[in-house]
């Protein structure tokens, strides 16, 4: 007993049993006890079906070592018909049927431990125990955490045996005595399509030979089948003791397919089932057309295709290749599979109920909906735009751009009539009835449909106020009003059109609004350079508010075209009106529509502010024609003929002349004079200097005078006449009160009317610390100035510097300007001091009179060596105090 013991356990270690295997335990690496206890316990204990619908359907465990665990495959390299064997053998061992289907689940989302086997069966084993292995190695090994299965159906009552093949070979049902064999009589072409139905395979074939027999008992069964059952047990039978036993069966290995992993069975992973294993398809030749997946989806009896396209998988897989033989066919055309492994697949989504048939494409075509196993169109007289709406939304197909009726059924199969709303996601969730029997076929046209993928764009148009553009041309005059009309045609209620303007912007805009018989108009006022760009135009529907349709887009010029103007008036904003027209400048006779509400949008229109007045004069050339206005203006337009037209006047009596409150140009921004320097741009002073500042314009009309507005802590202006179009405004000192801004207004009293304009600010900002300064050699906590000690001066971008004394017009007269300047009183001496070395000073150059605030007004620099500099003693403090103090020596 122990030499057969340790026979079966050699016999069991010769097997291999596939590939994934996740851990593994060499036996070399044990000890002889280890090996030992591994060569008694490597014979599984016994093996189930389990999470299945039956005793013979089910995920394939082991039990081993005491403890239940799925079954997965170390070897990689296994063959196409290495599953199917396996599963062969353990519906054999389960006391089951025939293999109908294996599949090698490699998605599980519940990861758990596994047994990783390491054999291989035949098939005709009557266990997994008789499958051997190619080493005598261990044959199970634990595996901590893995996610696939081997998944089997068998069937229950029915096998054939004598052969490797799931579809060939002797039948045997089973009975309560056994697997008995089937007698040849009664076994006819009608109970063998039955059988190949109930395992999965295609019909039966012709076929001459025998397979081995069965080891069933003597015991046989007759069957008479009408050939419409779905099982062999559902044929009426009898039990015959003598009777010759069937040769055997062929049935043909036909491919099936299947769609998994979806939210229905019309839609997920493609799969397909050669020699009873299903594995995904892979086309990796690029075969799969949507033609092709139409058919898939017409084999698998689902509706129209929605989409196919390539997936991917995180991990290789196992799967059926389409065949390079196979060019120009699809998966449903084609049986020749090949084995292999790929990390993509195939994935469609077809509809459940409802397709397109006979159309130039996908999305087009007669409607038809299923009728139990057939399929029945759908009558035009009762179709309605909200059914049309929801069927293309069911076939993923868009919105329906319309639908008519063609030719009229001929078969007495009809479908339900629906009654949609039109929110409905579903034809089968909307209301239906079924057309009455009696309905001649004459009464119902097929309903033909046509989806894209959103509505048709609306049609657009542009208005100005000279009348409709041209559509090539699509450009609008700067102030003239404007009006983009969208349009449409539908058989469906729009609930609104909409216009986006900038919608690529960092500030969009829209408007919407409903339509009137079919058409939304938005009108503009004034087109201004912010009017410049892409337009869209789209709408919606009433049931179907969130899907909009293709938009219209319409680019949009604003074109600055100066079609108006004022001459003869030494002012642009001031003259005799003319108007560009079809090319050509004329004069705008002075007629009895025009006033000053026309003046004004002339006057806006060049930007010279409002109407001042408007008068009639002679033409400059009476013999030229002149212009006829027609208005409709109010005086807010921004464009004169965008409220207006012309049309040549050959004769009048005179044109008209326009004057607007702008007439006068704008003076220039005052200029600052500080000594001999004109500083036009900001300017920074030092407090106690004078400076004045200069008013000017461009000549224009003669006289007029100048103000200077200034605005900071106490607002004031100045006044003064102008004087060859300028005046200047002197100022004796500056003082803190002075910092703030200064601009210029011209005046001036012409086309006998008061008329200003001012012009742009000067900034001024007064330095309160001097440029000159006494330094008696003391800190002063309370930052107070000395009033006696040598002489400093502070030029702009360089530094404070000692005088030279070296000056040959130096005098008691510069050292009172100082004084006043420093605000302590009047000089009492001034001389020379000593130096210790020649050092940086400046040397003062001088063209005062002794008047002058500030001595730098008067002065000037330059830097050079001296050992000299100047003391200045003023009336605040005495030269003995000075000293007294610690000061210069």
């Amino acid at each position: 007993m122990d030499w057969i013991k340790h026979s079966l356990i050699f016999r069991w270690s010769l097997a291999a049993f596939g590939y994934f295997a996740l851990q593994m335990t060499d036996i070399s690496s044990l000890n002889p006890e280890e090996k030992h206890v591994s060569s008694t316990s490597a014979v599984p204990e016994d093996a189930r079906l389990a999470r299945g619908q039956g005793p013979c359907s089910g995920r394939l465990e082991l039990k081993h070592q005491g403890e239940w665990r799925a079954l997965t495959v170390k070897d990689r390299q296994a063959g196409a018909q290495a599953y199917v064997r396996y599963a062969l053998v353990a519906c054999r061992q389960m006391g089951c049927g025939s293999v109908v289907s294996v599949e090698h689940n490699s998605n599980n989302t519940d990861s758990q431990q596994a047994w990783e086997v390491n054999f291989s069966c035949r098939g005709p084993e009557s266990g997994l125990q008789e499958c051997r292995s190619p080493s005598a190695r261990r044959r199970i090994h634990g595996k901590d955490t893995w996610n696939s299965s081997l998944d089997v159906i068998c069937s229950e009552s029915v096998r054939l045996v004598g052969a490797a093949d799931v579809c060939q070979g002797s039948v045997e049902v089973k009975s309560d005595q056994g697997w008995a064999s089937v007698c040849e009589e009664g076994f006819d072409s009608e109970a063998q399509k039955v059988l190949c139905k109930e395992l999965g395979c295609g019909p039966p074939g012709s076929f001459s030979g025998s397979f081995r027999k069965g080891e069933g008992p003597v015991l046989s069964k007759q069957f008479q089948c009408e050939g419409n059952e779905s099982h062999l047990g559902e044929c009426a039978s009898s039990v015959r003791n003598n009777c010759r036993t069937a040769a055997g069966i062929l049935c043909r290995n036909v491919n099936e397919l299947r769609l998994v992993g979806g939210e229905t069975h019309c839609k997920g992973i493609l799969e397909g089932k050669q020699g009873g294993e299903w594995r995904p398809l892979a086309d990796s030749f690029s075969f799969q057309r949507p033609e092709h997946s139409a058919k898939v989806c017409e084999h698998l009896g689902c509706g129209g295709l929605i989409s196919t396209s390539g997936s991917y998988s995180p991990k290789r897989q196992r799967v059926w290749k389409l065949s390079y033989n196979c060019r120009g066919h699809g998966p449903s055309e084609c049986s020749v599979w090949e084995e292999s492994s790929t990390y993509h697949h195939i994935s469609l989504s077809c509809s459940e109920g409802v397709r397109l048939v006979d159309g130039t494409q996908r999305c087009s075509g007669k409607l038809q909906v299923k009728s139990g196993d057939s399929w029945a169109s759908v009558c035009y007289e009762s179709f309605s735009p909200e059914t049309a709406v929801v069927a293309c939304r069911d076939l993923d197909c868009g919105f329906a751009d319309h639908f008519h009726g063609s030719g009229y059924h001929l078969s007495q199969i009809w479908g339900p009539v629906f009654r949609c709303k039109g929110t409905e996601k579903h034809l089968v969730d909307c209301p239906s009835t079924t057309l009455n029997a009696t309905t001649e076929p004459s009464e119902c046209g097929k309903a033909v449909l046509n989806c894209v993928e959103r509505p048709i764009q609306p049609f657009t148009k542009l208005y100005t106020s000279q009348g409709p553009v041209d559509y090539k041309n699509r450009e609008v005059l700067k102030g003239h009003r404007f009006a983009i009309s969208c349009s449409y045609s539908s058989p469906y209620n729009v609930s609104s059109i909409r216009l986006r303007f900038g919608v690529d912007s960092d500030h969009p805009s829209e408007q919407s609004m409903a339509p009137n018989q079919n058409e939304a108009v938005f009108i503009f006022p004034a087109a201004e350079n912010v009017h410049l760009g892409t337009y869209k135009c789209d709408y919606n529907f009433d049931f179907s508010k969130e899907t909009f349709s293709e938009p219209r887009i319409m680019q949009l010029t604003v074109k600055e075209l100066e079609d108006v103007r004022l001459v003869n008036g030494q002012s642009r904003c001031a003259g005799t009106l003319e108007v560009q027209h079809q090319d050509e400048w004329r004069a705008v006779s002075s007629l009895h529509s025009w006033g000053l509400q026309e003046a004004a949008v002339v006057c806006r229109q060049l930007g010279c502010g409002s109407a001042v007045s408007t008068s009639r004069v002679q033409l400059p050339d009476p013999a030229r024609p002149a212009w006829r206005f027609y208005t409709d203006c109010d005086g807010s337009e921004h464009a004169l003929m965008g409220c207006g037209s012309v049309r040549k006047c050959l004769s009048s009596s005179g044109s008209t002349e326009v004057v607007c409150s702008d007439i006068l140009l704008p003076p220039n921004k005052p200029v600052m004079y500080m000594g001999e320097y004109d500083l036009e741009q900001n300017v920074l002073l030092f407090k106690g200097h004078s400076f004045s500042l200069k008013c000017y314009v461009e000549p224009q009309y003669p006289g007029g005078s100048f103000s200077l507005m200034f605005t900071g802590s106490n607002p004031t202006s100045y006044t003064l006449p102008a004087v060859n179009h300028s005046a200047s405004f002197r100022f004796a000192a500056a003082e803190p009160a002075h910092q703030g801004n200064y601009s210029c207004v011209y005046h001036n009293y012409v086309f006998h009317q008061n008329f200003s304009n001012e012009g742009q600010s000067l900034s001024l900002i007064i330095q309160v610390e001097y440029d000159v300064m006494l330094d008696d050699g003391v800190f002063r906590e309370d930052d107070s100035e000395a009033c006696a000690g040598r002489l400093l001066v502070f030029q702009e971008e360089q530094e404070w510097r000692l005088l030279s004394a070296e000056s040959t017009v130096w005098d008691l007269k510069h050292a009172a300007m100082v004084c006043r300047q420093l605000g302590c009183g009047s000089a009492a001496s001034t001389k020379q001091i000593d130096l210790v070395h020649n050092t940086h000073v400046y040397r003062f150059f001088s063209d005062c009179e002794g008047s002058e605030p500030a001595l730098m007004d008067c002065g000037s620099v330059q830097l050079w060596f001296s050992s000299t500099a100047i003391e200045v003693v003023c009336t605040d403090e005495t030269i003995t105090s000075l000293r007294k103090q610690g000061g210069h020596k």
